[in-house]
């Protein structure tokens, strides 16, 4: 779930170019002086085109390279800044004297930098870094302590290292660069989330270098820590956040280098909406539903905080178990949940059991199909008297039920699993009649009330005979439901 507002280091960003932006610079395969502007091309945010300026000879210059094997001198001072240079393959020869304003010079496969004049120094600006990335800096020619490296005001390195400086070509040749420093995080996080800060030193100096963290937030916020790879656990407010890293060399002599990163603290989702509870049979299994918004999906739990996982990613959950479950919002992009959780609950009741005869008939689940009830389920009804054939296809039909209650409602009869798909002189009295094919051989009713049933009446639907038994018993019986309107 890393995600950061920009590269974290200019590092970082060179390894990184995948393609060009505008007032990219680059040699045409040509050879000459840095300030020759027939050697360069530039990106106009369509194509590579002939320059019209050298790089960094006016403001707004982006990533430059010296490529194609081209050799480029350079004896002066670059007027402008520009983002970064990267050499390989071809050659940047220092024969006098030189400036560039740029954070990172990166020495790239096939890629050299090579002083040709003695009393010669290339000097960088204040905490910009060279990277040695498959390319070196060239070590004879001869080799001396007039062929210098300076960054900001500190003489970094000089060819053999003679001087009194630092480092030589060497050092930062098998050191892989200049001393820098590349923060990195685990971001972006959550509020309350551990943010993990890495410095990812490396170059001349590196071993045994000590760290200054610095870090600026929302509402005041600050940090700081002198640990190579800091933990921060107090964030609790979101928004953005800046920390900086400082690393010193080792090697006692003051060299440092700094970078930033931007780490998200992300808005935690809101906790999800209830489906509401629900009540079933005990035995039958219920569904818990919540909803959430775009992006979002939610884990089920079994308390209010920490506890067992249940289920992870789904906006519904199933058991026959009753109980409270607590749904929690997770955002699928961030991965942040909501601070909170809701409780949905599950109760179970006993359903009325009812053997008449030799048929027995239940309070049960009712499986989807093209006429299902659209009432609640309900064991404030029972049957009070039920025949449809069992003693003999010339008796009558009739399906008695009462209210059990006080109270006067409406009401649905779910017939399923019946062998006939009519019965024959039926008679409604108040009720109107759906029936669906099953598709194997079993039919299924839906009688509705046209008017309440009174607390404590019955109220039946006759048919004049020969309808046959419903087959079987348990749940391949005809089986009868209700449910209140």
């Amino acid at each position: 779930m890393v995600r950061f507002l920009f590269c974290i280091s200019v590092l970082l960003c060179v390894f990184n170019i995948s393609a060009q932006s505008i007032n990219d610079y680059r040699t045409n395969g040509s050879n000459g002086n840095w300030t020759t502007v027939g050697i360069w091309e530039v990106y106009n945010g369509t194509a590579w085109v002939a320059a019209t300026n050298y790089p960094g000879q006016i403001a707004g210059a982006n990533d430059i390279s010296i490529e194609s094997n081209s050799e480029v001198t350079i004896n002066s001072t670059i007027p402008n800044s520009f983002n970064s240079l990267n050499i390989g393959p071809g050659t940047l020869f220092v024969n006098a004297d030189s400036s560039l304003d740029t954070p990172v010079i990166t020495l790239n496969t096939g890629g050299q930098a090579e002083w040709t004049s003695n009393n010669t120094d290339l000097a960088l600006p204040a905490n910009a870094s060279i990277v040695i990335n498959g390319g070196n800096l060239v070590e004879d020619n001869p080799c001396n302590a007039t062929k210098t490296i300076t960054i900001g005001s500190n003489v970094y390195a000089s060819c053999n290292g003679g001087g009194g400086v630092d480092y030589d070509f060497d050092d930062i040749n098998t050191g892989g660069g200049t001393l820098n420093v590349s923060p990195s995080s685990n971001g972006s996080i959550c509020p309350g989330q551990v943010l993990n800060l890495f410095a990812n030193p490396s170059g001349a100096g590196s071993t045994g270098a000590t760290y200054s963290w610095s870090g600026s937030g929302p509402g005041g916020y600050s940090f700081s820590s002198t640990v190579e790879n800091p933990t921060e656990t107090a964030i609790i407010s979101t928004g953005t956040y800046t920390y900086t890293a400082t690393v010193t060399d080792g090697d006692g002599n003051g060299n440092t280098n700094t970078n930033s990163i931007n780490v998200i603290v992300d808005t935690p989702p809101n906790p999800p909406t209830s489906g509401g509870n629900e009540i079933v049979c005990t035995g039958v299994s219920g569904t818990l539903t919540a909803s959430v918004g775009t992006n979002e999906t939610v884990d089920w739990y079994d308390s209010p905080s920490g506890g067992i996982l249940l289920s992870s990613g789904n906006i519904s959950y199933s058991t026959t178990i009753a109980g409270t479950y607590y749904a929690e919002t997770r955002n699928t992009n961030t991965g942040c949940n909501s601070t909170s959780r809701t409780g949905i609950i599950l109760s179970n009741k006993s359903c009325t059991v009812i053997t008449n005869r030799r048929i027995t008939y239940r309070v049960s689940y009712t499986p989807p199909t093209s006429i299902a009830p659209t009432g609640t389920i309900t064991t404030d009804m029972i049957i009070n008297f039920f025949d449809d054939g069992q003693f003999g296809p010339g008796n009558s039909y009739q399906l008695q039920v009462q209210n059990n209650t006080g109270t006067a409602f409406n009401y649905e009869i779910w017939v399923q699993n019946v062998p006939y798909a009519s019965i024959p002189g039926l008679n409604l009295v108040n009720h109107t009649v759906d029936v669906a094919n099953n598709g194997d051989g079993t039919y299924s009713y839906l009688f509705t009330s046209t008017s309440p049933l009174n607390g404590f009446q019955n109220r039946a639907i006759t048919g004049s005979g020969g309808a046959p038994s419903p087959p079987g018993t348990g749940s391949s019986c005809g089986c009868v439901s209700f449910y209140k309107l």
